[in-house]
């Protein structure tokens, strides 16, 4: 069993209207077997006249057979200005996936997360579908999911939706790429209600344990909740290592 530990640092974040966006697709070890392991982390301050901190941790775990591949993603980052808290989040992501001998593979999920400060106190999705291998780095998904979701007023909605999705990479020179992930949500009972996001990130493989990043992301809530914004968009740079 090969065991790969990889300690992400993302550098010089900037976050132009909430917290991280995480791009599942950019995280698959598809294809390979074995366990593997993943930490990263972002700290940043600064002093004097305005005291600001800002961190984030995550964790993510892969368990992968020949015929079964498993993951789970953990997220947490807590932000504060002058001792008093901006920003908090957190973000748990699990994925059962059953190989075949086709291009079609079942994909069964389950997520959580937590954003009081983007006006949703909590919501759970969880849903099935099934994901096509077009070649060795293009991929489609398709499938329904049910969100259930609580604002800060304790109002629950539920919401069945289609999932669609679609997963790319781009060779744009030797040790350069461009990965592409597009990501569709419409409500099945409302066509004026959907959620929809890019995320992209430019890699440069250094080395064989070395790896920069740069990555944009944007997310688009039709219906947000009551006093959020319609768009959140992130731009940042991560740092990862491997051995």
């Amino acid at each position: 069993m090969k065991k790969i530990l990889l300690l992400g640092l993302f550098l010089n974040a900037f976050s132009v209207y909430g917290e991280a966006i995480v791009n599942i697709e950019d995280q698959r070890n598809e294809g390979k077997v074995g366990f593997f392991s993943k930490i990263g982390f972002q700290l940043s301050g600064s002093r004097g006249n305005e005291d600001r901190d800002f961190y984030s941790l995550n964790l993510r775990l892969d368990n992968n057979t020949e015929n079964i591949e498993s993951f789970l993603i953990a997220q947490t980052s807590e932000r504060k200005k002058n001792e008093i808290k901006t920003s908090d989040s957190t973000f748990v992501h699990g994925r059962l996936i059953f190989l075949n001998k086709t291009s079609f593979s079942t994909e069964f999920f389950a997520q959580h997360s937590k954003n009081p400060f983007r006006s949703f106190l909590q919501r759970d999705v969880i849903g099935f579908g099934t994901r096509i291998n077009l070649d060795d780095s293009t991929k489609l998904g398709f499938g329904v999911l049910t969100e259930d979701e609580e604002d800060l007023q304790g109002i629950e909605t539920d919401t069945e939706r289609l999932s669609m999705y679609f997963t790319d990479k781009y060779e744009l020179a030797e040790n350069i790429d461009l990965l592409l992930t597009a990501y569709y949500q419409p409500s099945l009972d409302e066509t004026d209600d959907y959620k929809a996001s890019i995320l992209t990130g430019v890699n440069f493989t250094v080395n064989e344990n070395v790896s920069i990043s740069l990555q944009f992301s944007s997310f688009y809530d039709s219906i947000p909740p009551e006093f959020a914004d319609k768009q959140d968009e992130q731009i940042s740079t991560e740092f990862s290592y491997s051995f």
